[in-house]
């Protein structure tokens, strides 16, 4: 059905390259120019479509996967990704770029190393504290809130639209700082909803740019004018930031992005070291600054979602993860802070045994680019192939976890089949792969640490906080997963809450 489709589009694309080479030919531009845009236009349509009508090819072994992700290929690092929907790269027809979608080389190197070593470096990550506890209250009083104007409901919350709009904020402090008011954050978090849902079931933008503009016109508009409404809106508190700093402080990410030198991919390959290097322009910082708040806010939340819909599931681990907390935290501490989490064993175990059955990414995707020798089934794969490493899959292999089905916390407990699992041998310090929620390899996602710091910040603290129970009817938990571009619950959480503290 896919070929047929596209087959279709290849069609149709002949017959408008034919409209636009007579209409070039009516405005009568010079030949040579005329030639030009003909050229260029039939080009993109075969590279476009050759990249389309590739095959997939899927790894469900571990071993391969270790193999390919973790030490590459033969004769290359396998860390190129295919074209992706990322809203910078489909508008600039895969010219600008952001960590995520940016080809393996100087450029993504520069921008992943400085959010690494910068902003997500642990000595910067405790300078946000204050902002993760705004952030803790602030959902906390919503969730409170909501308990009490629902009380003839049964104080049913809306948990999952409070999530999101809590870790959405702390994204924004952490990008901009703790200054920007509480309605340019809505607008902001209403903007990203917009635009992620314009792209979401659009991945032929990525894979068909040259004709995306004419096939999905309107839609296509419709996200050039969301990408302006987010100029609109970051690039003032951009320059809040360039007005109030001297050079080389400050702790945002905005901070960190305006010291970076870049050296562009095309001019370092042949130049090298020596290739100039320029600083970032507003559209890329735009593009940067979008991609570090959807990736703070969104796989954080869907993975918020999950741990606390098992949790309902299961009351009995929701209880002993609270009568762990009681036993490190005293009963009038104001929360548990960031350092007890290293003592609590079980949460820990809670978090990881979510994170393999439900991965937020839903899929690894890598593409052969000509350096690599990559070896499948014998043969070595072409350039151009993409390989794709589904992650829950490869995370419930019956010869790696007994009952790989079942949420079971216990196995990453001593003496468990998880005990001693590691996150970081994904990224291939040591050990096998098991799981890898967070991806694996060079281009694992950098943010991992903060990942886990948030997730075990808010669950803990919103199981001290709230007994968590499930609702009736079509608010009851349901832990079937609904796959975009991140694995989300395909309903909502909603949860029946009590508050377990009295508030002064």
């Amino acid at each position: 059905m896919q070929d047929f489709v596209l087959l279709l589009l290849l069609l149709l694309s002949m017959a408008l390259l034919v409209v636009v080479g007579r209409g070039l030919l009516r405005r009568a531009p010079p030949i040579d120019e005329m030639r030009a845009r003909l050229a260029a236009a039939k080009w993109a349509l075969v590279r476009d479509f050759s990249t389309a009508l590739r095959k997939d090819v899927v790894v469900t072994d571990r071993a391969t996967a270790h193999r390919l992700l973790v030490r590459g290929g033969a004769g290359g690092a396998f860390c190129n990704r295919p074209p992706t929907s990322a809203a910078s790269s489909v508008l600039s027809r895969q010219r600008h770029h952001n960590i995520g979608s940016a080809p393996y080389g100087p450029l993504w190197r520069a921008i992943r190393r400085n959010l690494v070593s910068e902003v997500f470096h642990p000595s910067r990550l405790r300078l946000h504290a204050p902002a993760r506890r705004a952030a803790l209250r602030g959902l906390v009083a919503d969730l409170r809130e909501q308990c009490a104007s629902s009380e003839s409901n049964g104080g049913v919350a809306l948990a999952a639209e409070s999530m999101h709009a809590a870790l959405f904020s702390l994204s924004a402090a952490m990008c901009f700082g703790d200054n920007v008011d509480a309605a340019r954050v809505r607008a902001m978090a209403d903007a990203m909803e917009d635009l992620i849902r314009s792209l979401v079931g659009l991945s032929i933008f990525a894979a068909l740019p040259a004709l995306t503009e004419l096939i999905y016109r309107k839609k296509w508009n419709k996200l050039v004018s969301l990408r302006r409404q987010q100029e609109e809106l970051y690039l003032p508190l951009i320059n809040v930031v360039r007005d109030r700093r001297p050079s080389g402080e400050g702790q945002t990410y905005v901070d960190t992005l305006l010291d970076l030198l870049v050296a562009d991919d095309s001019c370092s390959a042949s130049g090298g070291s020596n290739a100039p290097k320029q600083r970032l322009t507003d559209g890329e910082l735009v593009g940067l600054c979008s991609e570090f708040l959807g990736a703070g806010t969104e796989p954080a939340t869907a993975a918020l979602q999950w741990v606390m819909a098992n949790l309902v599931k299961h009351p009995d681990v929701q209880e002993a993860v609270r009568r762990e907390i009681d036993a490190v935290v005293g009963e009038d501490a104001e929360e548990v802070g960031e350092e007890e989490l290293g003592r609590l064993e079980y949460l820990h175990a809670v978090l990881m045994e979510a994170l393999r059955l439900h991965p937020t990414v839903p899929s690894l995707s890598r593409q052969v680019i000509p350096e690599d020798h990559v070896v499948l089934d014998g043969r070595r794969a072409t350039a151009g192939t993409t390989v794709q490493f589904p992650l829950e899959r490869l995370a419930r292999d019956k010869t790696a976890w007994a009952d790989p089905d079942e949420f079971r916390p216990e196995r990453f407990l001593a003496g468990g089949e998880g005990d001693g699992v590691s996150l970081v041998a994904a990224a291939g310090s040591a050990g096998e792969i098991r799981m890898m929620p967070f991806g694996a390899g060079r281009r694992m996602c950098p943010g991992m640490g903060v990942a886990m710091l948030h997730l075990g910040y808010f669950v803990v603290n919103l199981v001290r906080e709230f007994q968590w129970t499930e609702a009736g009817g079509n608010m009851a938990v349901d832990l079937e997963a609904h796959v975009r571009f991140l694995n989300v619950m395909k309903r909502p959480l909603r949860a029946r809450l009590v508050p377990r503290r009295k508030t002064e």
